[in-house]
């Protein structure tokens, strides 16, 4: 294979692998940042809770990037000669894969307990699940071309980034930004369709359930369409600004909405003071209102929040 580079060309790629390196330092602060964040809610609601589905899923979006990462760091923003990268290079590459489908494994599973665990439903997001799997294992994982010598020429030391600009590997990159992106869709799908039918956008459950999966699709379509485009931007092929985010911004999102959900329908013991002070101040002003010996059944309205129970435990 003959590989024509120009200096331009090298100052690009360096440019490039700056880039990265950047990005994949600050992903790891983040994914540190949440997980400390988040701690006192995830051993109240994920770690003291039984095990179940939504609690495997959550733990793979929450502890296997922050596992990964520093394995990611010292491969990607470490210096290492050719020989190693030709080694590293492409399993280190296909360990990033489970990144992308465990947190769509979470939208999946909560769109299905939201159906009232219809078996259609669940035949239909799990082919849809399995061919985004399909998707990122090709991407991923086959046809992995690594830099030419002449890069480790010029720079000697570098990160074991394989090569975007080789053949479709850059395509295949979007394809699978693509597949994340619809797979969100047909689960956001899911929930609008049973809200509409079972009427539960009544119920306040239902409506929060509307609400976070219209604000986590938002924010990962417009976070994979920004990506997008950093990645093909001119000169096309050669950034990676985007690939991290894409890769650890859809498991905090997942890991935020399992917790929110089960703080939700899992009040801690303020929050049950709060809504007992609150029901108490509209006994008080029912007093006030309307003098009369059947008070206490008429302050049982029914726009008061009622204990409900979580449908993906």
């Amino acid at each position: 294979m003959t590989w024509n580079f120009t200096l331009d060309d090298f100052y690009l790629a360096l440019v490039s692998i700056n880039e990265a390196r950047y990005a994949i330092i600050a992903m790891y602060a983040l994914v540190t940042y949440e997980l400390l964040s988040c701690m006192e809610d995830e051993i109240r609601l994920i770690h003291c809770a039984r095990w179940t589905k939504i609690k495997g899923a959550y733990l793979a979006c929450r502890y296997y990037p922050l596992i990964l990462w520093p394995f990611v760091m010292w491969s990607y923003v470490g210096d290492h000669t050719r020989e190693v990268c030709l080694v590293v290079g492409r399993p280190m590459h296909a360990f990033l894969a489970p990144c992308l489908f465990f947190p769509q494994a979470v939208m999946a599973m909560r769109a299905w307990a939201f159906s009232g665990r219809n078996t259609y439903i669940m035949c239909l997001l799990l082919v849809c699940w399995t061919a985004l799997v399909g998707v990122d294992i090709w991407v991923f994982c086959t046809h992995l071309y690594m830099p030419p010598a002449e890069l480790y020429l010029v720079l000697f030391r570098t990160g074991c980034f394989p090569n975007y600009g080789e053949g479709i590997t850059a395509m295949r990159i979007g394809y699978s930004m693509l597949a994340a992106v619809l797979m969100d869709l047909i689960s956001l799908i899911v929930v609008l369709a049973f809200c509409h039918i079972k009427r539960s956008r009544e119920v306040s459950l239902g409506r929060y359930f509307v609400k976070q999966g219209l604000v986590s699709f938002a924010f990962v379509t417009v976070l994979n369409i920004s990506s997008a485009i950093l990645y093909f931007r001119p000169p096309s092929f050669r950034t990676g600004v985007g690939l991290p985010l894409i890769l650890i911004i859809g498991n905090l999102v997942a890991c935020r909405v399992i917790l929110d959900l089960r703080s939700k329908t899992l009040p801690t013991e303020s929050q049950i003071e709060q809504q007992n002070s609150r029901i108490i101040r509209l006994a008080f002003d029912q007093i006030r209102t309307h003098p009369r010996d059947d008070w206490t059944i008429a302050i049982f309205d029914a726009s008061l929040p009622l204990p409900i129970s979580l449908p993906i435990t």
